[in-house]
């Protein structure tokens, strides 16, 4: 019974020996297999492997200098006679805003008489010192400039373009040779031009600034001072029509 055994667990012991051999054997032929295909594959690979050339333009990969960019754009603008012209235009359009500027919008010839007052006092927000830290404005301070500038001229506002507003201009201009010097600020027209007729400096209200901080809205106005505060009058004229005939009476 006991050789039985033996003979039982030898032939088990050959079956196993004899599978693991097998899957080596497979292993190495898989192996073999396996490389011999991929020397074949590099093999055809190089044979048939040749040099194509070089095609297209090949150049270095780098940022191209903006200024570089502006320049050759400018030379070809020269060349071309464009940035000449362009040029020229940019003059003329410098020279029309100078003589005729942006007319004040919103402002139109009085209709209806308006006076009323302006105070320019306003309110310190913070501290003001001079060059040596003294402090001569505290915050909070209510300051009025006309307690120590007075208004050197008065101002007139009006449409240079309106003839009758520019003719009562030329009157009051007439009339007033001896009382405090009128600052003549036009809302349309041409500054320059009215300047070289009148003999006189007339200033134009860019953008409107002076108009929107006295709160005039018609023209022609007259501004004056009366005490520490500006006197505003929107004036109404009478039409050229109503002139002629108080000048027939």
């Amino acid at each position: 019974m006991s050789l039985l055994i033996r003979r039982v667990v030898a032939t088990a012991a050959s079956h196993r020996f004899l599978g693991s051999t097998l899957k080596h054997i497979c292993f190495f032929f898989a192996f073999l297999i396996t490389d011999y295909c991929l020397r074949q594959s590099w093999i055809l690979n190089t044979a048939q492997a040749k040099d194509l050339g070089v095609h297209g333009a090949i150049a270095p990969i780098e940022e191209i200098d903006p200024i570089e960019i502006i320049q050759q754009k400018l030379k070809v603008m020269e060349d071309s006679g464009e940035l000449k012209k362009r040029n020229v235009e940019l003059q003329e359009k410098a020279r029309a805003s100078v003589e005729r500027p942006k007319p004040v919008e919103g402002i139109t010839r009085t209709t209806s008489s308006r006076t009323f007052t302006y105070d320019p006092s306003y309110i310190v927000k913070q501290d003001l010192s001079d060059h040596e830290d003294r402090v001569f404005a505290k915050k909070g301070t209510k300051v009025n400039p006309l307690e120590n500038i007075s208004l050197s001229q008065n101002l007139v506002f009006f449409d240079g373009d309106d003839e009758e507003q520019l003719n009562w201009v030329k009157d009051q201009l007439a009339k007033n040779t001896e009382i405090k010097p009128t600052r003549l600020i036009l809302v349309r027209g041409t500054p320059l031009k009215l300047s070289e007729e009148l003999e006189i400096p007339v200033y134009f209200d860019q953008g409107g600034t002076l108009i929107q901080k006295l709160g005039i809205s018609h023209v022609p106005a007259f501004v004056s001072q009366v005490n520490l505060h500006l006197k505003i009058e929107e004036i109404v004229l009478p039409s050229s029509r109503e002139l002629s005939v108080e000048g027939e009476r």
